[in-house]
C-alpha cells in the first residue's frame, strides 16, 4: 500500500462485514477510539441486553425498533429520536415488526471524555434549521457530542471547505456526494464513513441530480451547547 493509499484509508477506512447468529448483519468502520456500525436487523429479532466499556449513540434509519437503555424503553422511528448508552449501562433492542430495521450505532471510548446522557437516555430533536440556503439540518445534542442530520441539495449543492476545532465523523445515509478531506476525495454512498480530525480542511459537493443525506457527529458539539442540567454521567 502506498503512502497516499494509507492516508486515504485514514480518512475513509475500509468497512468490514459481520454476521451474528441471530441473523443481524453489521457493517463496521473503525478509526482509533470510535466504531461506526450499520446494523440490519431482521423481522422479529431480539438483541438481548448487554453492556460494554464504550459509550454508544444510536439512531434508526429504516423501520421501527423498540430500544431499551437502563430501565427506559422507547420506540425508535427513522431519524426522529436517538439514544445514548453510557459505558456499562445495559441496552438491548427488539424488532417486533415484519420489516427489516436498519440502524446506526457509534461506539466510542476516548481518554478525557465524560459520557453524559439524559435521565431517560433518549434524545429528542434539539433544533432544525437551514445551515446554508437549501441545506436543512437537524440536531440531537448532549454535553459531549452533537449529531447533525444534513441534506445536501443535488446538482452541485455543497458544503464549502472549512475547518474547526471539533472532531467530525460523517456517514452517508442516502444519495451520494463527493467528500474531500485535506485534498483526499472519496465518492460517498450509503454507509460510507469518513473521519476528520480537528482543524483539518474538509468540504463536500453533491454532483448528482437527487439530494443526499448524511449523519455528522461532532466531538464536542460545534453548533449547539446545552445549558447545565441533571444528566447521568459515566466516564
Amino acid at each position: 500500500m502506498t503512502t497516499e493509499q494509507k492516508v486515504q484509508e485514514l480518512y475513509f477506512p475500509q468497512t468490514k462485514k459481520r454476521e451474528w447468529d441471530n441473523g443481524v448483519i453489521q457493517y463496521s468502520t473503525v478509526r482509533g477510539d470510535t466504531e461506526v456500525l450499520i446494523s440490519h436487523v431482521p423481522p422479529h429479532t431480539i438483541i438481548e441486553p448487554h453492556d460494554h466499556p464504550e459509550a454508544q449513540i444510536g439512531i434508526v434509519l429504516k423501520g421501527e425498533l423498540q430500544m431499551t437503555v437502563g430501565q427506559s424503553t422507547q420506540l425508535l422511528t427513522p431519524l426522529e429520536s436517538a439514544y445514548i448508552a453510557p459505558p456499562f449501562v445495559p441496552h438491548g433492542a427488539s424488532n417486533l415488526t415484519d420489516e427489516e430495521v436498519i440502524a446506526i450505532d457509534i461506539k466510542r471510548l476516548k481518554d478525557g471524555e465524560e459520557y453524559t446522557a439524559p435521565p431517560t437516555y433518549f434524545l429528542d430533536i434539539f433544533k432544525t434549521r437551514d445551515l446554508l440556503p437549501g441545506m436543512e439540518v437537524t440536531f440531537f445534542v448532549e454535553d459531549w457530542m452533537e449529531l447533525m442530520i444534513a441534506n445536501i441539495p443535488g446538482n452541485g449543492g455543497e458544503m464549502p471547505f472549512h475547518k474547526h476545532r471539533n472532531e467530525q465523523i460523517g456517514i452517508c445515509i442516502s444519495g451520494g456526494y463527493d467528500m474531500t478531506i485535506e485534498g483526499f476525495t472519496e465518492k460517498m454512498e450509503f454507509g460510507t464513513t469518513y473521519f476528520c480530525d480537528p482543524k483539518e480542511d474538509h468540504g463536500a459537493i453533491n454532483p448528482k441530480p437527487e439530494a443526499s443525506k448524511s449523519i455528522n457527529l461532532f466531538f464536542p458539539p460545534r453548533y449547539n451547547r446545552l445549558k447545565p442540567k441533571a444528566s447521568k454521567v459515566k466516564k
